[in-house]
């Protein structure tokens, strides 16, 4: 982004309407949007999957102010907004005014020294900065266990690895909207970027007390050529760990770093749990697919009892079939 462009930006006296925000950019004449209420959707349905009520929030951009209703709307206990524009910032101000849990920083994000948060949200204007610093701004002030960040998705697409700061687990959430002709985002699906930060691996499993190790086992050499087949395997291990993925509200429960086999695009591949996204594909022990369309962490102090069985062929889980193999951190 040309340095250009930021300063004008912040140096543009801004325009606000009830359902936008616009400015004059010098170089061209021309009237660009900062903010519209178009908007609202994806602003409520990212504070929806990243703030919990009692959530250390930090919020960069204020805006219009829709993410910062929809974040107050989910009772964090603190809610720290940046703003660096000098037409925004009064406007921050009076929307603060009575609410106790607020924490105005009258500056560019990059300042902010003190402080870690269990989600960040991302959603500047006119900002180089985000590019070249947010991945490791995140990196110190998140919180180390399930800690959420989103951002403004330009593309509208789930590929751009510089969009998504070459981060490889990020879940993607879609949102109709239905925005008028804009200088900035004409889709109607929006592809709402979640990075959630994992804590170091210190064993892995599944949660499924009926892994016991008992034989015969039945066990799937490759799903795209599926031959059951009862194989013995040493016993099972189970060890209790905290963090674990929740896969469609049940269905397994997994730590992240467990091998798992998925469908994606078409082909069968293995990747980890906590590279998983909604929309792969378990392979079941009736030779049907189930997809995923839910994907949780629990990143609470409880503890589960994970187990994992000694064989050095795939197996089944609750009927879903099961990377063998694994390392412990």
């Amino acid at each position: 982004m040309a340095r250009e462009l930021v300063t004008s930006y912040k140096a543009a006296n801004l325009t606000f309407e009830s359902d936008k925000i616009t400015w004059v950019n010098p170089a061209n004449g021309e009237t660009w949007e900062v903010m519209m209420s178009w908007e609202q959707p994806i602003m409520e349905k990212m504070a929806e999957l990243c703030v919990n009520e009692g959530d250390h929030v930090l919020e960069c951009g204020f805006g219009m102010g829709i993410l910062s209703d929809a974040i107050q709307a989910r009772n964090p206990a603190s809610h720290t907004i940046c703003e660096n524009h000098p037409d925004i910032i009064p406007k921050m101000r009076e929307w603060a005014e009575g609410k106790s849990n607020i924490i105005l920083h009258e500056d560019n994000w990059t300042t902010i020294d003190n402080g870690r948060y269990n989600a960040i949200l991302m959603d500047t204007y006119a900002d180089d900065d985000v590019y070249t610093e947010f991945r490791q701004f995140c990196k110190r002030k998140i919180v180390k266990t399930g800690g959420k960040i989103s951002w403004w998705n330009w593309t509208g697409e789930t590929t751009d690895r510089w969009m998504m700061f070459d981060w490889d687990d990020v879940v993607f959430t879609d949102v109709t909207v239905d925005p008028p002709t804009n200088a900035y985002y004409n889709k109607t699906t929006y592809k709402l970027p979640v990075k959630t930060l994992t804590p170091p691996p210190t064993g892995f499993g599944i949660v499924d007390d009926s892994l016991t190790g008992s034989n015969p086992i039945k066990t799937c050499d490759d799903p795209s050529s599926p031959s059951l087949i009862d194989k013995d395997c040493e016993g099972a291990i189970t060890m209790v760990c905290k963090g674990v993925y929740n896969i469609n509200d049940g269905l397994l429960k997994v730590t992240g770093n467990h091998p798992m086999i998925i469908k994606r695009s078409g082909s069968w591949i293995e990747k980890n749990m906590n590279e998983l996204v909604v929309g792969d594909k378990l392979y079941k022990i009736d030779n049907t697919e189930v997809e995923i369309t839910q994907i949780d962490f629990d990143s609470s102090d409880t503890k589960y009892n994970i187990n994992r069985l000694l064989i050095d062929y795939n197996y089944f889980s609750n009927n879903i079939l099961i990377k063998e193999g694994g390392t412990d951190a």
